[in-house]
């Protein structure tokens, strides 16, 4: 019985040290393979006159609890 709660004891241990951080500390992000050729493109935003968007009002949703005279 000692000896199951001692393997218990160190699995749960190497869980432990496994988790989040890890046992060597926090690696960091991996490496982004669609920018490991250099750095993201960055570009201005284009500055033009404003455009109107199209807009309409919902229809009012249709009464259900209402019930009609036959």
């Amino acid at each position: 019985m000692a000896m199951r709660i001692g393997k218990l004891g160190w699995v749960l241990l190497l869980l432990g040290l496994s988790g989040c951080a890890g046992m060597f500390g926090r690696q960091g992000l991996p490496a982004d393979p669609l920018f490991s050729n250099g750095k993201p493109a960055e570009a201005k935003a284009q500055s033009g006159p404003p455009i109107t968007t199209p807009f309409s009002e919902p229809p009012l949703p249709a009464n259900t609890h209402v019930v009609e005279p036959r």
